[in-house]
């Protein structure tokens, strides 16, 4: 059956190792739900840790796999990796102009393992063959310093250098912030007449290999998709962000990303404020750690839900949570769903109700409700317990929670650790942990795990 899938060309290195090069912009391609076709331009000897040699296939080899491929399926983009010497930049300069290809390129020059992936010659021909047909470049820090042939130490220096490559052809320049020091990297695109940045927090302690040839896959992944390209970066920071916090290390050196579809479109791609991001990453945080921990036994039956509110958060959109539940699964709880704000509106009615009464309380969870767990609570704890009673609740009441909540509260006169109800017809009944915020809620799921067993 003829597919309508969209189709990705890589022309780039292979890497054994799969991180980067060609092997990691297919596994990106393929987890985009994109087809993807590559071609490749030299063969490595590499692993996680250094390249030990680069054989540059022949020309004719390579023309052959480009000419071939394309008489075949015409791609709808192309990205470019590592080129490596003058004679394979012509050759693929001429076949992007062949072909009109609409190309991604990016202008691989050295590895994570900081080994050398070019030769001498490289960088003036790339700027003279690559650079007028690219429709998006993507350097970092040190290949944007080679090609603007100015020093990058910050921001403000960054914009100049994508002001001056851009004016020797592409279209569009993205600069790869991850090489500048801070707690944040800031990736800078231009398009010749606007800059935009692009900013998210760094993930500590993690080297992640292939993380720059990701990056400019995710991009032409997205923009084959029909993103713009601003879109297209974001979307692409966004996921890589992710790829590279969910990445594992197979061998002795850098981190590999992880090129699970989840992985990639698990997160939210736009965050309106950083408090935005750091509340998701909170909360993505406690939820990986509940699942890890969670017995089934404390599984609702309508499952389990987790959220946590902006700093004077005024309605749902205001509040981060699953679209979806912690549900029971054979093995252990699973979350289904993605975690993004406005994703529930029954916990954000909790949070809301308990915010209105003292502002710093921001987080709620649910668990499985039973008499014996309330009274092992009671008994072998220090939790501060309040319940409601369904059957109370005024007629004109909009929302069960909310007017439970706020009951349950006046009834002690603060705000507890805990709120239950005992149900009603066809209404569950359930156990609410309040929180400050999310690790306060994890640390009350402790103690009733630890002390009632």
């Amino acid at each position: 059956m003829k597919t309508n899938k969209k189709t990705t060309m890589t022309i780039a290195g292979l890497d054994p190792s799969g991180g980067a090069g060609l092997l990691a912009d297919i596994k990106t391609f393929n987890a985009l739900g994109i087809n993807s076709i590559s071609v490749a331009t030299c063969i490595t000897a590499q692993n996680t840790y250094q390249v030990k040699q680069i054989h540059p296939l022949p020309i004719k080899i390579i023309e052959q796999q480009i000419d071939t491929i394309i008489e075949d399926i015409k791609p709808d983009y192309v990205k470019t990796g590592m080129l490596y010497n003058k004679d394979i930049i012509q050759t693929i300069s001429k076949k992007i102009r062949q072909y009109q290809l609409k190309t991604i390129a990016d202008p691989v020059m050295t590895a994570t393992s900081e080994d050398r992936l070019s030769e001498k010659d490289y960088e003036e021909t790339l700027t003279k063959e690559i650079l007028p047909l690219a429709f998006i470049l993507t350097p970092n820090i040190t290949e944007a310093e080679t090609l603007s042939k100015t020093k990058i130490e910050n921001i403000n220096d960054a914009k100049k250098a994508v002001k001056i490559i851009q004016e020797k052809g592409p279209k569009y320049v993205l600069l790869k912030g991850g090489h500048l020091k801070g707690e944040n990297v800031t990736d800078v695109l231009y398009d010749g007449n606007k800059t935009t940045t692009f900013t998210l927090p760094r993930i500590k302690n993690k080297k992640a290999h292939g993380s720059g040839c990701s990056l400019s896959a995710l991009i032409t992944g997205y923009l084959t998709l029909g993103e713009t390209p601003q879109d297209s970066v974001r979307k692409a920071k966004h996921s890589l962000w992710n790829m590279i916090n969910q990445g594992y290390i197979p061998g002795t050196g850098s981190d590999i990303l992880s090129f699970q579809e989840k992985t990639i479109t698990e997160i939210p791609y736009y965050f309106p404020t950083r408090q935005h991001f750091n509340i998701w990453y909170e909360l993505k945080t406690t939820v990986d750690k509940i699942i890890k921990i969670l017995p089934k036994n404390l599984v609702a039956e309508v499952g389990i839900n987790i959220g946590y509110a902006l700093e004077n958060a005024k309605n749902y959109e205001d509040i981060c949570a699953i679209n979806g539940r912690i549900i029971k699964t054979k093995n252990s709880p699973q979350i289904c769903g993605k975690i993004e704000f406005g994703g529930s509106k029954h916990v954000a009615s909790i949070i809301l109700a308990t915010t209105s009464i003292n502002p710093v309380y921001r987080a709620a969870m649910n668990i499985k409700y039973s008499d014996e767990l309330i009274k092992k609570i009671k008994k072998e704890t220090n939790l501060k317990i309040s319940s409601y009673d369904r059957k109370l609740e005024p007629k004109k009441t909009k929302s069960t929670m909310e007017w439970g909540t706020k009951h349950a509260i006046e009834k002690t006169g603060f705000i507890p650790d805990i709120i239950y109800d005992k149900g009603a017809t066809g209404k569950e009944p359930m156990i609410r942990i309040l929180g400050k915020k999310p690790d306060d809620v994890l640390n009350t799921l402790h103690k009733i795990m630890k002390n009632c067993k």
